[in-house]
């Protein structure tokens, strides 16, 4: 049992080791032996875990996954309703995103997948774009927002948007400026997704974003 648990631990250290660095240098950079360094073990013992580079990246948006689905599950469960819901989810997500590193390099990993064509690691869009599409139907359905909405599209826009802010806010600014560029996009685009009549949710909506 006990040399289970260090072999858990090795393989969790590995798993952070190489989102640090490849948030720090790139996927494309990053090689195994920065990432042993940094994990504090050696290329054996790395090996061991992971045979290649690309099996370290699919764990590292494991981590990511997982945390996606803790999050979603998190909100789901709640009472709010179904716009408040979406505006938490992306403000929560960033929240990750400056947190978790193995979140903020699964999500530079997706972007770089999508330049080469790697439909398994940039599968993660898929992973932000169905849940939230079926969020924006709920509250369409609840009148919160537009009725003329197509909810996929919106899902899409809003997958699409949070990707370009996070990857503006990591060049420019390490993402210090990530959650103040997160509320903007909402201060934007509530006004003309917001059902006639349900204007006043939008204060309260701002405050979650």
């Amino acid at each position: 049992m006990a040399k289970q648990a260090r072999a858990l631990a090795t393989r969790r250290a590995v798993v952070e080791a190489a989102a640090s660095v490849f948030v720090r240098k790139g996927y494309a950079a990053a090689s195994i032996a920065d990432i042993a360094e940094e994990a504090g073990v050696t290329k054996g013992a790395l090996y061991f875990h992971f045979a290649s580079k690309e099996l370290l990246a699919a764990a590292v948006m494991e981590v990511q996954q997982e945390a996606n689905r803790d999050l979603q599950e998190r909100l789901a469960g709640g009472d709010l309703a179904a716009v408040a819901v979406l505006v938490s989810m992306v403000h929560e997500l960033g929240v990750l995103m400056r947190e978790n590193v193995a979140v903020r390099a699964a999500m530079r990993l997706a972007v770089v997948a999508g330049e080469s064509g790697d439909s398994t690691i940039s599968r993660t869009y898929d992973d932000w774009t169905e849940p939230t599409t079926a969020i924006i139907r709920e509250a369409i359905a609840q009148g919160d927002l537009r009725s003329t909405l197509d909810p996929f599209a919106l899902a899409r826009l809003l997958v699409a948007s949070f990707t370009g802010i996070q990857t503006v806010s990591l060049v420019t600014s390490e993402l210090d400026d990530l959650m103040p560029r997160l509320r903007d996009l909402w201060v934007v685009l509530l006004p003309g997704i917001v059902a006639p009549g349900r204007e006043q949710i939008i204060p309260d909506l701002l405050q979650r974003a």
